[in-house]
């Protein structure tokens, strides 16, 4: 995204890294004033009124963590163990994207990924249409009522939202 300068005008792009918990806070490339923006984020809508949502999530057992992922800004909303960083969820995100954007230009039926690695598996699934959510749990399948509420998360006025 390019931003401007409040002091100079000056041009500065910056990626997706550099904005963070809905603020852009860089120097200027031109005459390195410091300059500081609050970030409008898709999903935002989406994200306060779901918070119900994710300690939902959160209290099933088997549950480590999950993240809200758009394609375009980067995680939106995490709520995962203190060793992952945002940079590791942010890198996380792309790789799986990638990923199912892949699969699903051969298979286009497909909205949802499982990873599994060692003991730890990672669902990765299309709620929005650039936006995925991404649960770390210990077991598969999925509770019922957890994919009942993954498949709430698709519906057209969460979509709307976006």
């Amino acid at each position: 995204m390019i931003y401007f300068c409040e002091d100079c005008g000056g041009k500065n792009l910056l990626t997706s890294q550099q904005l963070k918990e809905g603020k852009a806070v860089f120097r200027c490339q031109a005459c390195s004033y410091p300059n500081s923006y609050t970030v409008k984020t898709h999903g935002k809508k989406m994200l306060k009124k779901d918070d119900l949502l994710f300690k939902e999530f959160t209290s099933f057992p088997g549950i480590i963590g999950l993240f809200f992922f758009h394609i375009k800004t980067g995680v939106l909303k995490k709520h995962m163990p203190k060793v992952l960083k945002g940079t590791d969820l942010d890198i996380l995100g792309k790789v799986l994207t990638n990923n199912y954007l892949t699969c699903q230009s051969f298979y286009k039926d497909v909205n949802e990924m499982t990873l599994v690695i060692s003991n730890k598996n990672i669902v990765f699934k299309k709620i929005g249409k650039d936006l995925f959510v991404i649960i770390i749990c210990k077991t598969l399948p999925l509770l019922n009522q957890l994919s009942e509420k993954l498949a709430h998360l698709a519906t057209e006025d969460i979509i709307k939202l976006e």
